[in-house]
């Protein structure tokens, strides 16, 4: 049971309003589990009005699932005029609660009376987080992380990230490239925390494998070219950024996650729900919920 189900079994929607802020990129595994809960919340009956930045795609998604979407800059050059516009907008919705979502939102977070809730998916500067009143971590290893760095542990929750079971999915068709090959799968931000590079590396020393790797970020080109150089440009298929991580890794027979840093890690857990063997280095998140050389079926 999730935490947002528990408090709706000892709070009936009906008796409380949600006001929920999320000052994320366009694309990325955080904001998508946003939309996710969001629309999870609306599904359940509860009343929450939601501001985001003016990324059209998303404003789109959740206003076409039947929520209220405001949209602002969250821009820290105009924090006092944009403080004041959250605080007249979680008014006039009639929230009993605030949920910010990272840094950015829970900066610019304006006090009130309501109860603030922040959301954490990462070992975070703490010195965002002073005027909430219950912090949620998506792994034990942030929950730890903020009672050793002093939060009293009555404000600490822990509760991981939730997904859809994806074994109906319908794969992203797979490339002529990869007939006859065992086909792995990676998705994530291109990034040197993702560790991508060292995937590509290692893919040069096996044999008839091919793999699809899904994603963009600031090291996308330098991917590309690495590729080349290690003679692997062809066992690989650059995919961009996906809205459906399940399609991939359905479209897979492995799942690959060579994150060298990866508080939790979503996209293993989308790996989980397609039924999919997982490949994971020991990162903080993984370790949590992966039991090395553990096989289960069913």
């Amino acid at each position: 049971m999730f935490w947002y189900e528990r408090y709706l079994m000892i709070c009936p929607p009906a008796q409380f309003t949600l006001f929920q802020m999320m000052a994320g990129a366009d694309v990325g595994g955080a904001e998508l589990f946003f939309e996710r809960l969001a629309i999870a919340f609306h599904q359940a009956g509860v009343s929450q009005q939601i501001c985001i930045k003016p990324h059209a795609a998303r404003i789109a998604r959740l206003s076409e699932a039947g929520l209220m979407v405001h949209s602002s800059s969250y821009s820290p050059l105009t924090a006092p005029l944009q403080r004041l516009r959250y605080k007249q907008l979680i008014k006039q919705a009639g929230a009993d609660i605030l949920l910010t979502w990272m840094n950015r939102a829970t900066q610019l977070a304006p006090q009130g009376n309501f109860v603030h809730v922040a959301r954490l998916g990462g070992y975070y500067n703490l010195k965002y987080y002073s005027g909430c009143d219950h912090l949620v971590a998506n792994t034990q290893g942030i929950a730890d992380y903020l009672i050793r760095e002093g939060v009293p542990a009555h404000k600490v929750h822990h509760q991981v990230n939730f997904v859809p079971d994806g074994a109906e999915v319908t794969p992203v068709p797979r490339p002529a490239e990869a007939k006859d090959k065992i086909v792995l799968a990676a998705l994530g931000r291109l990034h040197p925390n993702k560790g991508f590079d060292t995937l590509l590396a290692a893919l040069g020393q096996c044999r008839d494998v091919h793999l699809l790797l899904a994603g963009t970020g600031p090291e996308q080109d330098r991917l590309i070219q690495l590729a080349e150089q290690l003679g692997v440009g062809n066992h690989v298929s650059f995919l961009g950024w996906q809205d459906s991580p399940q399609a991939v890794i359905r479209a897979a027979d492995i799942f690959i996650c060579p994150s060298r840093h990866e508080p939790f890690g979503n996209v293993i857990a989308e790996a989980f729900a397609c039924h999919r063997p997982v490949i994971a280095t020991a990162s903080q998140g993984a370790v949590e919920y992966i039991n090395t050389s553990q096989t289960q079926t069913g």
